[in-house]
């Protein structure tokens, strides 16, 4: 038997077995024009993500300069620091109007400010007698004698409040009084702080206290680890010439930001100040005060002995008198079968000895106290003040008349 459907249902059933694509999804003619209009449009985006791209990698770029900057600057950047930029470096000055003339400590500022302005450093100049209010503690010993610590305890102090009033700048180097600059063409970077150059003049494995201490430095130590620079001669260290550097990442410059930002860290440097005047080392029986403080510190504080590098003494304080140096009296003939020595120890024995030489960097007039009232001193350094003389900028002339300003 045949059975037919209705013609409605019929053709429904057709016409939905059989769809055609709808009029939204027919395919246009495209023109040549708008091709090219199409190509161009496509490309012209993919030079702006290009585009988009490098500039994307140059601002990393400089972000990550910028984040990992460890502070090191070159002399031209040093020499035209802005006004009121932070320095670089800041040489702290101590100075005692109660022994020192006028005149003396004058010509002491001027020494310190021919280098500093030669550089972009800054100066840091203050009178010892300035530190004495709330430090005047002191104690009857045991024979009922009233015991004072020694002024030159007050240097101390004094630095810290230079790390305060520049809390951005790295590095602060402390020169003694009776000390001048003399060869003014050496900046701190390239002369001592660089890593490869302080790298070779670290003395590793030296005995902090000379000849013999049983304390030394370490023998495996990075140069950008370091933040306490001192030197020593035969007997004892020297802390008339030191430097304290602070490290980025104390300051909250690293790439782990401290909760107080920038000064919010503790630093180093503060440290080791407070340690070095605490009261129980200024009213100590130390025979050479501070210095024999400080010889006490590197030795028993394992925390200032990871931190410190102790460099050749003409590096940054010869003696005014030869005391061996490198005289050819003392230079050993060449040997032949000799194994060829490394950079580091080229360098260090370069400046072997303690004698002042041509081109040092500083002299400093030891154990002669108060230099204007000792005729020999006094001399001396009125000789090795001539050699700075160089330095001296030329003084301007009025327009016209020739008058001096």
């Amino acid at each position: 038997m045949h059975f037919s459907l209705p013609s409605t249902v019929s053709t429904s059933l057709s016409t939905s077995s059989s769809p055609q694509l709808s009029e939204k999804w027919v395919p246009r003619a495209t023109s040549p024009a708008s091709s090219r209009t199409a190509y161009f449009t496509h490309l012209l985006k993919r030079r702006r993500r290009v585009l988009y791209f490098i500039i994307l990698c140059i601002f990393f770029s400089f972000a990550y300069l910028r984040w990992n900057d460890d502070g090191r600057y070159t002399p031209h950047r040093a020499a035209v620091a802005s006004k009121g930029a932070t320095p670089p470096v800041v040489l702290v000055v101590a100075l005692d109007k109660n022994t020192l003339s006028s005149a003396f400590s004058k010509r002491i500022l001027e020494n310190r400010k021919r280098y500093a302005e030669k550089w972009g450093y800054e100066v840091f100049a203050r009178d010892l007698g300035d530190y004495e209010a709330g430090n005047e503690y002191q104690f009857k010993d045991g024979a009922g004698k009233v015991r004072h610590y020694s002024k030159s305890y007050n240097k101390l102090p004094l630095i810290r409040q230079a790390m305060s009033s520049y809390p951005y700048t790295k590095t602060f180097w402390y020169l003694s009084s009776d000390s001048l600059i003399i060869n003014m063409d050496l900046d701190l970077e390239s002369h001592i702080l660089s890593k490869p150059r302080l790298g070779n003049l670290m003395l590793r494995d030296q005995p902090v206290i000379p000849p013999e201490s049983i304390i030394k430095t370490f023998k495996r130590q990075n140069a950008d680890d370091i933040q306490f620079i001192i030197t020593q001669d035969g007997k004892s260290v020297k802390s008339d010439s030191f430097i304290i550097r602070r490290r980025k990442d104390e300051m909250g410059w690293g790439k782990k930001k401290h909760k107080g930002g920038k000064k919010g860290a503790t630093m180093f440097g503060y440290y080791l100040l407070d340690l070095w005047f605490d009261p129980l080392y200024r009213f100590y029986h130390f025979k050479e005060g501070e210095t024999s403080a400080l010889e006490h510190l590197i030795q028993w504080h394992p925390t200032i002995l990871a931190k410190l590098a102790i460099i050749p003494q003409r590096v940054m304080l010869s003696y005014p008198v030869a005391a061996g140096g490198n005289s050819p009296a003392n230079k050993g003939k060449g040997d032949k079968d000799a194994k060829a020595k490394n950079e580091g120890e080229e360098i260090r024995a370069k400046y072997a000895g303690a004698g002042f030489e041509s081109g040092d960097f500083v002299v400093h007039f030891e154990k002669c106290g108060d230099v204007e009232k000792d005729k020999a001193c006094m001399k001396e350094f009125e000789r090795y003040w001539k050699m700075t003389e160089k330095y001296k900028k030329p003084e301007k002339k009025g327009k016209g008349k020739g008058k001096v300003l």
